[in-house]
């Protein structure tokens, strides 16, 4: 059960119109997630589902960070969820409406997955990805890692994941992470524009052509192995030690073989 400061800064749900808006308000602490923000989030996706107005979902945010991805805190606590992270975005891609992710702040972590979740994905100027999970001693998991590298291909995904660096709104386009990029000051109209252009398209088309462009996305690699290597990871020294140098303020001492 939710505390009240929880349940307060819980991400949000609002219907109206056909349009679903899920919105993360922790803006404070850059829209990171905690374990009950995960749990919301499925309850979002599944009153989503029942509900045959949504024609299109869009994921926002407030204050500079869309998100920032699962709390490292409560990580390095020994925290867990009643949901995974990996399983959120899993949830979130199945999704029967098209989904969009506003990107009118910078995404980090987690929080690259949870918008390449999506189908869509309009940032404005100015954003970046940043994504450390090899900084804190951690191969993703597999899901995350094999949704990256169905939407943008192998190449991108290294130069994400193999080199922590913050990349720029442009470079995310040009490689596919992003659909498009908007001026701030016309978001809202675009995003008006776009949900009158699939209000005009059949809901059950709509919804069969995601779910066939997903599938015909999809291989067959050996994700439980990928998978394997993303726990024995979480039980590495690399990664203690990260999480160690996270509650002491510190940066990270990894030890070479």
């Amino acid at each position: 059960m939710m505390s009240d400061e929880e349940e307060s800064s819980a991400p949000l749900l609002k219907v109206s119109k056909g349009r679903a808006q899920i919105l993360l308000r922790r803006p404070e602490k850059r829209n990171r997630l905690e374990p009950a923000d995960l749990e919301a989030l499925m309850g979002h996706f599944d009153t989503i589902e029942k509900d045959r107005s949504v024609r299109i979902v869009t994921v926002e945010a407030k204050g500079p960070s869309w998100c920032s991805g699962y709390h490292l805190g409560a990580l390095s606590q020994g925290e867990h969820p009643k949901f995974g992270f990996g399983e959120v975005c899993d949830a979130l891609m199945s999704v029967r409406p098209p989904t969009v992710a506003v990107l009118n702040g910078n995404i980090h972590g987690g929080g690259t997955d949870l918008a390449i979740a999506c189908d869509l994905r309009i940032a404005t100027h100015g954003i970046v990805l940043g994504m450390p999970a090899t900084k804190i001693g951690l191969q993703y998991y597999a899901s995350g890692l094999q949704r990256f590298v169905e939407r943008i291909g192998a190449a991108a995904t290294k130069r994400i994941f193999l080199t922590a660096e913050v990349i720029d709104a442009e470079e995310l386009l040009r490689v596919g992470y992003l659909t498009e990029i908007v001026e701030q000051n016309v978001l809202d109209q675009r995003l008006d524009e776009l949900c009158d252009s699939i209000f005009e398209l059949s809901p059950n088309a709509l919804a069969l052509t995601k779910k066939a462009i997903n599938i015909l996305a999809g291989s067959s690699p050996d994700l439980q192995q990928v998978e394997d290597n993303h726990v024995s990871s979480i039980r590495s020294a690399d990664h203690q030690e990260a999480m160690r140098a996270i509650r002491e303020g510190r940066p990270p001492q990894f030890l070479i073989d």
